[in-house]
């Protein structure tokens, strides 16, 4: 079957490989569509010895079930489902908690991660990280739930109630996606500050108000009704992000850290300290936040066109991820298939 590949020069690869058989407690899925991730374009750069040549990354996904292996369960060949790539142990210190989302041997297992995921023609996945997808969810806006649920955890994270202003930082995927689930949640008043253009635009029509990171502390409270955002989402992963919002946020403001800065990022903790501001972190998703995403696309309050602007063959992932790494791209979410027909798909 076809599969994209990482290659020895850390490029991606389209290569022919087995399909996989359904171990116990596994289900072989026949992909729809798998989304290109953030993630995805930074475990391309890692070194070798973190992630081998050979493997097949994707981990926002959705599939139709193709085959069961033993002791599946209540599950059926046909059935279409979305897939929450992780399974909590259970046993380490933050599943003991009840924080499954930390748990230190989730992701394990996890397709794209731990194991071979989805930007092939077929995967293996364990049972419990199926959802069914129900009728009124595509296959392709199926494969938003993943990060969607990022973006929810990060807003329960911050504790902002729909009556205040917000602030989010960034308008790639995660950011838009924390835009519209504000919108979804009922928020009204939404500042995002992003330095390009286009995705400044994308955050317009989805019904936020923006600005450059250069006019942010003269321009945010204005755009929320002349009041400071009581909370910043940052995720843009950018060194940047978190100093300005902590210059943003007024007295007792909040912040919530959703994007990974991989550089270190300097932070004055004398003003912290002076307003009393409270830094969460946000990471992954709760069954409970993917169940919302999911609710949230079903009930058609996410323009989930809106987010995911090109659908592609599966083929063309060499091109959109260099698109994705560009820092020019126009691109907020790119969809891989490898069943590709109709209109919609970039050079079909």
């Amino acid at each position: 079957m076809r599969a994209v590949a990482i290659a020895s020069d850390r490029s991606l690869e389209v290569v022919d490989i087995d399909r996989p058989v359904p171990g116990p407690g596994e289900v072989l899925l026949d992909v729809s569509f798998c989304g290109i991730c953030g993630s995805d374009l930074h475990m391309l750069q890692m070194p070798a010895e973190m992630i081998p040549a050979g493997h097949v990354l994707g981990h926002e996904f959705t599939g139709v079930i193709a085959a069961l292996g033993p002791s599946v369960g209540q599950w059926d060949v046909g059935e279409r489902v979305a897939v929450v790539p992780m399974v909590p142990c259970g046993a380490c210190y933050a599943c003991r908690i009840g924080r499954p989302n930390l748990c230190e041997n989730g992701i394990d297992r996890g397709p794209g991660i731990g194991r071979q995921g989805a930007y092939a023609e077929s995967v293996t996945v364990p049972v419990g990280m199926l959802r069914r997808l129900p009728p009124a969810i595509s296959d392709a806006d199926g494969a938003l739930i993943e990060p969607l649920a990022v973006a929810i955890r990060a807003i329960s994270q911050s504790g902002a109630t729909p009556q205040e202003p917000v602030c989010v930082l960034g308008a790639g995927p995660i950011g838009l996606l924390t835009v519209a689930g504000l919108r979804a949640r009922g928020f009204g008043r939404i500042a995002v500050v992003e330095p390009v253009a286009g995705r400044r635009a994308a955050a317009e029509r989805l019904g936020a108000r923006t600005a450059t990171p250069e006019e942010a502390v003269a321009s945010v409270p204005p755009l929320l009704g002349d009041e400071p955002p009581t909370t910043v989402i940052d995720s843009t992963g950018h060194p940047s992000g978190a100093p300005l919002a902590i210059e943003l946020l007024p007295a007792a403001g909040r912040l919530t850290i959703v994007g990974l800065p991989r550089d270190p990022v300097p932070l004055s903790l004398d003003w912290v300290a002076v307003k009393e501001i409270v830094i969460r972190g946000s990471l992954t998703y709760t069954d409970r936040d993917f169940a919302e995403a999911m609710e949230h696309i079903a009930a058609g309050r996410i323009p989930c066109g809106q987010v995911a602007t090109t659908k592609a063959p599966l083929e063309h992932a060499p091109r959109w991820f260099a698109d994705l790494s560009s820092g020019a791209t126009q691109q907020v979410k790119v969809l891989l298939s490898p069943r590709p027909g109709g209109p919609s798909f970039a050079g079909a």
